[in-house]
């Protein structure tokens, strides 16, 4: 959901793409029909390996929507010296930093939860003047709220569910 809507965004602001990492294949599949650059299996053993072959030139950026120990570690461990990993998702979990890694690495690791209203206004204004494609929505009937949410746990969903009354 999220990483479709900022593969989305970054089209409107004429981006030159993104390498998506996805444990799913369907939604690395939705990233590449949205226009990604590469899209590597997290879970691969090599995948560090195949987000820097793709990057060429070095990955200077990460936007982690997940949050989880382990895909915060592979956006540290895939951006170059320089880089910047921030960190949107809120999975719960831990992550082990080496200290002198940090300062060796010149590194910025950063947290982003709500922007303000003026970043609001600069979307709307962004969305309405680019007409940024919607992301793909599941309509369901609100009798299944739950099992929508548990599919959005298990990331079943690709996109977004939308609850409609019933009738």
């Amino acid at each position: 959901g999220l990483g479709l809507m900022a593969m989305s965004l970054l089209k409107a602001m004429k981006g030159k793409g993104a390498i998506v990492v996805d444990i799913d294949p369907k939604k690395r599949e939705a990233a590449k029909k949205a226009g990604a650059i590469a899209t590597v299996d997290g879970s691969a053993p090599d995948a560090v390996q195949q987000i820097q072959a793709a990057a060429k030139n070095g990955v200077w950026s990460v936007v982690d929507f997940v949050g989880s120990s382990a895909t915060v570690k592979l956006g540290i461990d895939s951006v170059i010296k320089g880089g910047k990993i921030v960190v949107v998702g809120l999975f719960v979990g831990d992550v082990t930093i080496p200290t002198p890694y940090i300062p060796m690495r010149a590194m910025t690791l950063q947290g982003s939860y709500v922007g303000s209203p003026k970043e609001l206004k600069e979307l709307i204004a962004l969305v309405r003047k680019t007409r940024v494609p919607a992301v793909p929505i599941d309509k369901r009937p609100l009798s299944e709220a739950n099992a929508g949410l548990m599919d959005l746990k298990a990331g079943k969903v690709v996109g977004r569910v939308v609850l409609t009354p019933a009738g």
